[in-house]
C-alpha cells in the first residue's frame, strides 16, 4: 500500500492500517520531502543546523601573510637593527584590498612578532627565537653550529596569504552540519551571516497524570523516565526540542494542544496514551501513514500526518520504545527536513545474536575494534533495559531470525 493512500473509514475514527516492518517504516516516514526554508544566520547562531548553500570563502584564508612561531620579522640579509615597531605600522594595510607602498621594515631591520600575527610589507623571513640571538641593538641569526649567519631564505617562518584558501575557493558543500569549526572557518572566510536550514522545530505532548516527575515511586505510580530524556535524544537528532506540553483532561485538550503547538514536527508520548492518541488523530481526519511497526522494543509507535501537512509521531511511554521511534521515524524526517544523509551506518556483530521469528530486534550496542567498524551487545540488559542504553553508542538492527558473527547490521548512533 502506497504512503497516504486513501482508505475507507467513518468519521472520526483513524484510517486502519496494518502493522508494517521496520524498513518499511522509515521508508515511509523519509517520504517528508518537504524542505524547510533556507534563513540567514549569523556563524554562531547557525552552529547544529546544516548549509543551504556551497560555503565560499570571501577572502584570502589568511588574509595576510603571517607568522608561523614567535620570534624576529626581518628584511632582507643580516646582522639586523632592532625595530621597536608600533602594532600599527606592521599591516599592510588597514583595509583588505588597500595597497600600499609603505616599506615597514628596511633592509637591515628586524621586529619582533608572534605566532599567527600580520606581517608588513618589506618582510622577507621570520626567525624563531631559538635561532636567533641579541647582541645590543642587533640581531644575528645562529646556524645548527652556533656560528653567526646573515642569510635567511626568503619566505622562511611566513605562511602566504591565500595559502589555505584564495578569494572565491568552495570550502564546504551544501548539507554539511554547522559545527562549532565550522563557524570559526565561516567567519574567518569573510562571512557575517551564512545560510541554512534551521534545525526542525519539535513539539512536544505529553499526556497523562498517572506518573510522578519527582521523588521514588510510590501508590503503585512509576517515576516518569521519559520526559527527561526526550529533549536531550531530540536535540542529539540535530532538532530543536520545545518545552513539553502536558495533556491531561480529555481527547478535547489534546486536540487543543495539537492545534496551537506551532513545530514542524509533533511528538507525543504518555502512559496507555496510544488509544488516546488515536481517536483524536480520527477525529481530525489525519493521514495515517505507519500504525505499528513489527519490532521490539517500539512495536506501537505511530505515525501520522496531520491535515497542515504536520508529521506526528507517537512514541510509547517508556524510554527504550521512546528512543525506538526517534531512531525509526524522527531520524529520517529530520533528514528529509533538512536535507542531511540519514546517519545509519553499517557495522559487523562482533558475536553471533539470536532475533525474533518474527520481528526485527533494536539491540543496544557499543562500538569497538578499529575505527569503530565493528559492535557488541551491551550487558547486562535486553533491548528495553536502561542500563544498557546508558551506556550504548547505537542501536543495532537484528534482522528477522538473528545474525551470524561478523556479518553486517544496521547500526543506528544514540544521540
Amino acid at each position: 500500500m502506497g504512503v497516504c493512500e486513501s482508505v475507507r473509514r467513518t468519521p472520526g475514527t483513524l484510517a486502519h492500517v496494518e502493522p508494517c516492518d521496520w524498513e518499511e517504516a522509515r521508508r515511509r516516514a523519509a517520504h517528508f520531502r518537504r524542505q524547510l526554508d533556507p534563513i540567514a544566520a549569523t556563524p554562531e547562531e547557525a552552529v547544529g543546523s546544516v548549509l543551504a548553500h556551497p560555503l565560499v570563502a570571501l577572502a584570502d584564508i589568511p588574509a595576510y601573510d603571517t607568522a608561523l612561531h614567535d620570534g624576529w620579522a626581518i628584511a632582507g640579509p643580516g646582522p639586523w637593527r632592532i625595530r621597536d615597531a608600533r602594532k600599527r605600522d606592521i599591516f599592510a594595510g588597514l583595509e583588505y584590498h588597500e595597497a600600499t607602498t609603505h616599506q615597514l621594515l628596511l633592509d637591515g631591520q628586524a621586529s619582533p612578532v608572534t605566532h599567527g600575527e600580520a606581517l608588513g610589507s618589506g618582510v622577507t623571513g621570520v626567525i624563531s627565537a631559538n635561532r636567533c640571538t641579541v647582541d645590543g641593538e642587533l640581531l644575528k641569526l645562529v646556524t645548527s653550529g652556533r656560528t653567526p649567519s646573515s642569510y635567511l631564505e626568503p619566505g622562511t617562518g611566513i605562511r602566504p596569504r591565500g595559502s589555505d584558501a584564495g578569494y572565491g575557493t568552495r570550502l564546504l558543500d551544501a548539507g554539511e552540519r554547522v559545527t562549532p569549526a565550522v563557524a570559526a572557518l565561516s567567519a574567518s572566510a569573510g562571512h557575517d551571516a551564512i545560510d541554512i536550514f534551521p534545525m526542525p522545530s519539535i513539539g512536544l505532548i505529553r499526556i497523562g497524570d498517572a506518573i510522578l516527575d519527582r521523588g521514588i515511586p510510590r501508590s503503585g505510580l512509576a517515576r516518569d523516565a521519559v520526559s527527561p530524556a526526550l529533549p536531550g535524544w531530540i536535540s542529539g537528532l540535530h532538532a530543536r526540542c520545545q518545552p513539553a506540553r502536558w495533556v491531561t483532561t480529555g481527547d478535547a485538550e489534546l486536540i487543543d494542544v495539537i492545534d496551537d503547538v506551532i513545530s514542524d514536527v509533533v511528538i507525543t508520548a504518555g502512559p496507555e496514551s496510544g488509544a488516546a492518541v488515536r481517536r483524536v488523530l480520527g477525529g481530525m481526519r489525519a493521514d495515517v501513514m505507519v500504525d505499528g511497526v513489527t519490532c521490539q522494543p517500539g512495536g506501537s509507535m505511530l505515525l501520522a500526518q496531520l491535515q497542515d501537512g504536520r508529521p506526528l509521531i507517537h512514541c510509547g511511554d517508556a524510554p527504550a520504545d521512546a528512543i525506538a521511534a526517534l531512531l525509526t521515524l524522527l531520524s529520517p524526517i529530520v533528514a528529509a527536513l533538512t536535507g542531511i544523509t540519514d546517519p545509519a551506518q553499517r557495522s559487523r556483530m562482533n558475536n553471533a545474536v539470536f532475533g525474533d521469528r518474527a520481528r526485527t530486534t533494536l539491540i543496544p550496542v557499543q562500538h569497538v575494534g578499529d575505527r569503530n567498524q565493528a559492535v557488541e551487545i551491551v550487558r547486562p540488559g535486553g533491548p528495553g533495559g536502561l542500563f544498557a542504553l546508558a551506556r550504548a553508542t547505537g542501536l543495532a538492527v537484528v534482522p528477522v531470525g538473528g545474525a551470524r558473527s561478523n556479518e553486517p547490521v544496521t547500526v543506528l548512533p544514540m544521540p
